[in-house]
């Protein structure tokens, strides 16, 4: 057998491992200041006092951007969380798709922006679902991924890998089928986005009538 030159060991030996904690720490850190400057789009108005409570009550857009993006986020974190829970090693491609996750939950911050000023105009509405839903595909990937190349431990099986990869699509599916809508009636494309509450309520009952069964992850390494 021929000798692995320089680089393919370099390669084989940084490209992979069973520690994903580095990983999860520094996700974990991009989350926290994602989430965190969501708030700066809040701006406290500069009026008399007797005005500040009209004044609170224009910035609603502001309000509700900001809600539905600390939501929207912090679900996502819960996600990241389980998955490298749940995960027994990893590789170089794992941590270019957790990369790419990350970018769009670092825009998520210029995408509030954009909803909280220009909410009421389909570009405005397209921008944010366009990141919503990168966010979303993005984690699809991963948990696709993982699965795909046996990097989860054995408590995975194929059942409950459906059901988490089916929950991982139901919020870009609707966002991007917002997309559409919104050239038409922005209000109407984000009403369209509480459907992810009700596809994540169908996928539970229908999972719960539904046993698992066993699925091809390898055993977890002591």
């Amino acid at each position: 057998m021929a000798a692995l030159s320089t680089y393919d060991k370099f390669k084989s030996l940084v490209s992979s491992g069973t520690d994903t904690e580095r990983t999860s720490f520094f996700s974990d850190a991009i989350f926290a200041i994602a989430m965190t400057l969501l708030a700066v789009e809040i701006r406290v108005p500069e009026v008399p006092p007797e005005e500040l409570p009209h004044a609170l009550l224009e910035q609603g857009a502001q309000y509700f951007a900001y809600v539905l993006s600390f939501a929207v986020t912090g679900a996502y974190w819960l996600t990241h969380h389980r998955l490298f829970r749940l995960l027994r090693a990893y590789d170089a491609n794992l941590q270019r798709i957790n990369l790419v996750a990350l970018l769009f939950i670092a825009l998520t911050g210029f995408g509030s922006g954009v909803l909280a000023r220009y909410g009421d105009q389909p570009a405005g509405v397209v921008v944010y679902a366009v990141i919503i839903s990168g966010m979303g595909l993005s984690y699809t990937a991963l948990w696709q991924y993982a699965w795909h190349r046996k990097l989860f431990g054995s408590d995975i099986d194929a059942r409950l890998f459906s059901y988490m990869r089916a929950r991982s699509l139901a919020v870009p599916l609707v966002f991007l089928a917002s997309i559409p809508v919104a050239f038409f009636s922005p209000a109407a494309a984000e009403y369209l986005w509480l459907g992810v509450l009700a596809l994540d309520a169908a996928l539970s009952l229908a999972y719960r009538r539904r046993p698992a069964t066993p699925g091809r992850a390898r055993p977890t390494k002591r």
